[in-house]
Order: C-alpha cells, then sequence, then structure tokens
C-alpha cells in the first residue's frame, strides 16, 4: 500500500512546484520593480495615442498627457497637436504663425513645451518686434510635406493664420524609393488618411511599457540595436545596389510639389508662406565619425549613408526651387543648428541647444526679410485702427 502511494501521480506535486515558483518570480519581480522606481528610476517618453482622421494619417487623442523624456507632460489640445487650444482667429494686432511639419517639430525630445523650436520662435519674435507673436504647432511625428498640405487644408486655413512655416524633409525622403518602384502615380503608401501615425498599444502593452524593468531590457535592446546597425547597413555601400544609387528626378519633382502646392493653398488665402530647409546630423563631413553615424537611421530611407546626405543637399534646393517658383520665403535651417551630438538626439530630432539654435536663425532671418517685416506691420496697425 504504501509503496504503491510514493509510486502514484506525480502531476500535481510538480504542477504545485511550478506554481510556487511562478509566485516567487512574480514577487521577485515587484519587489525588484519598486527598488528601481525608488532608488535608481529610469526616465522614460509615454507612447503618443493616436485617433484616426478621415483626412490627413492620424491626430493625436486630445485629452492625453504623455511624457516625454525629460519627465514633463507634453499638453495635447482638443485639436491633436502640441500647445494651448487656439482661437478661430487671432486677436487684433496679434501675427499668427501656424507650422507645418512632423515629429522634428512637434519636438518630443525637448525638455518641455517652452523648448520646442516653435514656442522660442515664437518669444524671439515677440520681444524683437514688441507686439504679441503666436506660433501654432502643427506639427505631429510622421507627418510629410503631403500630409501637411492636408492639414494646411482642413486645419491651419481654419486657424486663420497671417503666415505659415513648413519645415520638412526626412519624412519625405523615406518615402522617395516608392516612388521609383511606383512607376507612374502616387504610391498608395503616400496617401494621407490611408494608415495612422504611429502604432498604439493595448492597455496590457502600456502597462509593461511603464515598468522600469521592461524600459532598462529595452535600452540594452537598442544599443545592441545601434551595434548591430554599424556593421550592417550604414556603412553598406556596394556597387549597383538600389541603395547606392540617387532617387530619381521624378521622385524629386514630386517632393518639390508637394511644398509647391502648400505655397499656392497659403497664398489662395493671403497668407505668407515660408519654406524651411531641415536641420541635420546626415551631413557629409559627419560620415567619417562613428559616434554620428551610429545616430543616423538611413536604412529606414533605403539609403546609404552618403546617399542620404547628398539627397538631403539636392533635397534643400528643391526647397528652395519650390520658394523661388512660387515666390515664398526660403529659409537655410540646414546651415543653422551645428551638426552635433549637443544639439541633435539623432540624425533629425533636435534637443533643447538644437532647438534654441534653430529657432534663434529662423527669427534672426524673418526680422531683416522685408516681406515679414511688412506683414508685422500690417498686423500691428490692427491694434491702432479704428472700429
Amino acid at each position: 500500500m504504501s509503496g504503491g502511494s510514493e509510486q502514484g501521480d506525480p502531476f500535481p506535486g510538480r504542477m504545485a512546484r511550478i506554481f510556487a515558483s511562478l509566485v516567487i518570480f512574480v514577487v521577485m519581480l515587484g519587489l525588484g520593480e519598486c527598488a528601481l522606481r525608488l532608488a535608481a528610476p529610469l526616465p522614460y517618453s509615454s507612447r503618443l495615442y493616436w485617433v484616426d482622421d478621415g483626412h490627413v494619417k492620424a491626430r493625436l487623442e486630445p485629452g492625453q498627457n504623455p511624457v516625454n523624456t525629460s519627465g514633463n507632460v507634453v499638453r495635447i489640445n482638443s485639436l491633436g497637436f502640441r500647445g494651448e487650444d487656439p482661437t478661430w482667429k487671432a486677436a487684433d494686432g496679434t501675427l499668427r504663425i501656424v507650422v507645418l511639419g512632423g515629429s522634428s517639430t512637434f519636438c518630443y525630445d525637448v525638455s518641455d513645451d517652452d523648448h520646442t523650436w516653435p514656442a522660442l520662435l515664437e518669444s524671439a519674435l515677440g520681444g524683437a518686434l514688441d507686439m504679441p507673436v503666436e506660433i501654432i504647432n502643427l506639427g505631429l511625428p510622421g507627418y510629410d510635406a503631403s500630409n501637411s498640405k492636408v492639414n494646411y487644408l482642413f486645419t491651419a486655413r481654419a486657424l486663420n493664420p497671417h503666415g505659415v512655416l513648413v519645415y520638412h524633409t526626412w519624412n519625405d525622403l523615406k518615402y522617395l524609393r516608392l516612388f521609383d518602384q511606383q512607376g507612374e502615380g502616387l504610391p498608395r503608401e503616400f496617401l494621407s488618411g490611408l494608415r495612422a501615425g504611429g502604432h498604439n498599444l493595448s492597455a496590457f502593452e502600456r502597462f509593461f511599457f511603464h515598468s522600469q524593468i521592461v524600459q532598462r531590457v529595452r535600452h540594452v535592446y537598442l544599443r545592441f540595436r545601434e551595434a548591430r546597425r554599424e556593421n550592417s547597413y550604414t556603412s553598406l555601400e556596394r556597387e549597383g545596389e538600389v541603395a547606392n544609387r540617387m532617387p530619381s528626378g521624378r521622385a524629386f519633382d514630386l517632393f518639390q510639389k508637394s511644398f509647391e502646392d502648400i505655397v499656392v493653398l497659403a497664398q489662395s488665402d493671403g497668407v505668407l508662406p515660408v519654406l524651411i530647409s531641415q536641420a541635420t546630423l546626415a551631413q557629409p563631413e559627419n560620415l567619417s565619425r562613428q559616434e554620428v553615424r551610429l545616430r543616423i537611421r538611413n536604412n529606414l530611407a533605403g539609403m546609404t549613408q552618403p546617399i542620404l546626405a547628398d539627397a538631403w543637399l539636392e533635397s534643400n534646393r528643391r526647397i528652395e526651387a519650390a520658394a523661388d517658383a512660387r515666390g515664398a520665403v526660403f529659409l537655410d535651417g540646414y546651415e543653422a543648428v551645428t551638426p552635433t551630438l549637443e544639439n541633435f538626439r539623432d540624425h533629425v530630432h533636435l534637443l533643447d541647444s538644437g532647438a534654441e539654435m534653430l529657432a534663434r536663425s529662423l527669427s534672426d532671418r524673418l526680422l531683416v526679410n522685408p516681406r515679414f517685416r511688412a506683414l508685422a506691420e500690417q498686423v500691428r496697425t490692427q491694434r491702432t485702427q479704428p472700429r
């Protein structure tokens, strides 16, 4: 009898041991998470939550309170953009400018709302002109010039601006290969409203994303990925590969046309259009520096780093050509920011010092531009004219 019981089914006992081990593992994870949060919290940025939009790719869900890598809350207004809720019309005597762009305009990597380059530009222009200046940031991560064209039609125009600044390059460069593959017409992936601007995490995924342990594992993975990228793609310059060829003239023609279209739309509303070339780390002289090469995500554009650097220069020329062809103001943002790791988090996203450099350069150049000065004086007189 006793021998039979000893040789009975061991399954219940094994399951009990497994369950006990899982409980101990979960308790240890919980204790480790609490210890990390109390003793060595690692800052992280919240994942932005997107809502579908019938016109443009997507907008940010109004009312969310994302936290950036500096630990500061980013204000998302009722329209799904960064900043306070704008009125539909500026007060008399207030110069209103809207800014169209992508993540490099949204500026998630600067310390807080007051250190985005549009906010710094607003402060600089207001002080120099000695008049109220309001700059509304309509840039969102993932937007390219084509999305901003639609964004102007359905948002910027309704805000009755006096001027519009357009700051794009990187997100458009990611699509140039698609134009070459498509042949005639636009690639389907390029169409506004086809897909959301970003991937939304489920509630379960968000819970784990906020874990200190998960964030540390993520940081280790990202460092590993950077090391692999240097050995695999960033230095790749194989003769004959598509990645080692410039995008076609047709692709750049369509790139330029998006900027020209925004200019035409703005001018039809009596709005002053200003086109700005985009600052970047991906400049030819930087490619010999390994620490910089690791920050340049050229693989997303399907180009080697030397080709990306050349394509960026061609993009600058095309943006300036669009301004010349349609009578817009052109400002050089590419040369405005010193291309160092002190100013950039990666190849295109600015840190505080880079945002300050860009805002200062744009302010200085706008203030000496006759058309911009005339616009400011015209708006200024609205405060003194009798009704």
